[in-house]
C-alpha cells in the first residue's frame, strides 16, 4: 500500500480538523503500474483532510490492501479488475465510485453480481466541455479548418453558420449546452430525445422541435451538422448506420462527443471515403486508444481528438468534488447519490 501524507490542511481559510477516528472514512484510489492519476491531489484537497487517503500499489497483494476501505475511488472508471471487485466483495466496501459518467467501460454486471455498490458522476459534470468542443468541431468545418493553408496560401471558400440546421440527438446535459451555444451563431436547432420536455424549455433553449429517436431519419434528412449527445446502451449502439448515413445531405457533418459505439464505422468509412456526405467530426471511436493505422487518421475530410472532450481541468475539479461529496455523506451517515442500481 501506497500511503501519503495527509496532514491538516487550510481549506478555504480555515483550519479543517480531521474527524475522530470513528466517523473518518478510509479511501483507496486505484492507480495503474504506470502513474498515480492527476486527479488524486484534487480529492485530497476536496477531502480537506478530514479522511484517510491510500493509493493502490499494483505490485502488492491486492486483499490486504481493500482491508478496512470504506470507499474505493477508480478514476476514470478504467481501471478496475475482476480480482479488486472480488477484494471489495470480500472485504465489505461500503462504496466503489466510478469519476465518469459513462459507464460502457465498467463491468457493472459484475458489480451487481457481487453486491458492491456502484456509483458514478452526474452527467452536467462534463457537460459544458463537451458542447464546446461540438462547437469548435461545427466551425472547424464551416471555416475549413483543414484546408486553408496560409503557408501555400491554399484558399478555400468557407460556409456561415447563420441559417444553418443542428441537429442534436439526446437534449440531455450536453446537449442542451450545445443548443445554449448554437443558438446565438444563427443555428437552427432540432432536436430528439427519450424525454419529452416543455415547450418552456424548448424555447428557452431556441429549440425548434424535440421528436423522439422513432423521427432520427426526419431530422437526419435536414440537418447540416448532426451531433450525437445520447448514452451507449443496447438500443443506440450503432443508431447510426449505414441506412441513417445514406440519409445525410452530401453537405453535411456528423460530429460525436458521446461514444464511439453510436456509430457503425464501417459505414461511416465507406460514407466518407465516397464522399457521401461532408466530413465527420470525432472524438471518440468503437476502440481506444484509436489504431495508428485507422483510416479515420488518414483522411482529409475526418477531424479527431483523443477523446479529450471532456478532460479539461475544471471537469476533473467537478469530479472529485462529486466523489468526496458521497465520501462525506457516507460519513454522516446518508446513502451515496448517483449509486447505480441496474443495467440499461
Amino acid at each position: 500500500m501506497i500511503q501519503f501524507d495527509n496532514s491538516d490542511e487550510i481549506v478555504e481559510g480555515k483550519l479543517c480538523d480531521r474527524y475522530d477516528e470513528e466517523h473518518s472514512m478510509r479511501i483507496l484510489f486505484l492507480r495503474t503500474q504506470e502513474c498515480l492519476h492527476h486527479s488524486y491531489q484534487s480529492l485530497v484537497n476536496a477531502l480537506g483532510g478530514q479522511h484517510s487517503i491510500e493509493a493502490l500499489d499494483p505490485t502488492a497483494p491486492l486483499l490486504e490492501q481493500f482491508e478496512n476501505i470504506d470507499v474505493v475511488i477508480d478514476p476514470g472508471g478504467a481501471v478496475a479488475t475482476r480480482k479488486m471487485i472480488d477484494a471489495a466483495h470480500e472485504t465489505g466496501v461500503k462504496l466503489w465510485h466510478v469519476t465518469t459518467n459513462g459507464l460502457d467501460h465498467v463491468d457493472v454486471p459484475y458489480f451487481l453480481e457481487k453486491h458492491v455498490p456502484l456509483a458514478n458522476c452526474p452527467g452536467p459534470i462534463s457537460a459544458v466541455p463537451l458542447a464546446e468542443h461540438a462547437i469548435w468541431f461545427i466551425l472547424c468545418f464551416a471555416k475549413n479548418l483543414t484546408l486553408n493553408r496560409t503557408k501555400e496560401w491554399a484558399r478555400t471558400i468557407n460556409e456561415d453558420l447563420e441559417g444553418k440546421t443542428l441537429g442534436i440527438i439526446g437534449l440531455g446535459s450536453s446537449g442542451r449546452e450545445l443548443a445554449k451555444r448554437a443558438w446565438p451563431f444563427g443555428l437552427r436547432i432540432v432536436a430528439l430525445d427519450a424525454v419529452t420536455m416543455p415547450q418552456a424549455v424548448l424555447r428557452k433553449l431556441h429549440v425548434e422541435s424535440l421528436g423522439s429517436l422513432d423521427q432520427l431519419d426526419q431530422v437526419v434528412a435536414e440537418a447540416d451538422y448532426l451531433s450525437l449527445h445520447v448514452p451507449l446502451t443496447t438500443k443506440t449502439r450503432h443508431l447510426i448506420d449505414r441506412h441513417v448515413l445514406s440519409l445525410m445531405k452530401a453537405t453535411a457533418v456528423l460530429i460525436n462527443v458521446a461514444r464511439g459505439e453510436l456509430v457503425d464505422e464501417d459505414a461511416l468509412i465507406e460514407t466518407l471515403e465516397k464522399r457521401r456526405i461532408k466530413g465527420a467530426a470525432l472524438d471518440v471511436f468503437a476502440e481506444e486508444p484509436i489504431d495508428p493505422q485507422h483510416p479515420f487518421l488518414r483522411m482529409d475530410n475526418v477531424i479527431t481528438t483523443p477523446h479529450v472532450a471532456g478532460f479539461t481541468t475544471g471537469t476533473w475539479q467537478r469530479r472529485t468534488e462529486a466523489a468526496a461529496k458521497n465520501i462525506f455523506r457516507l460519513a454522516d451517515g446518508l446513502p451515496p447519490v448517483h449509486q447505480v442500481k441496474s443495467i440499461e
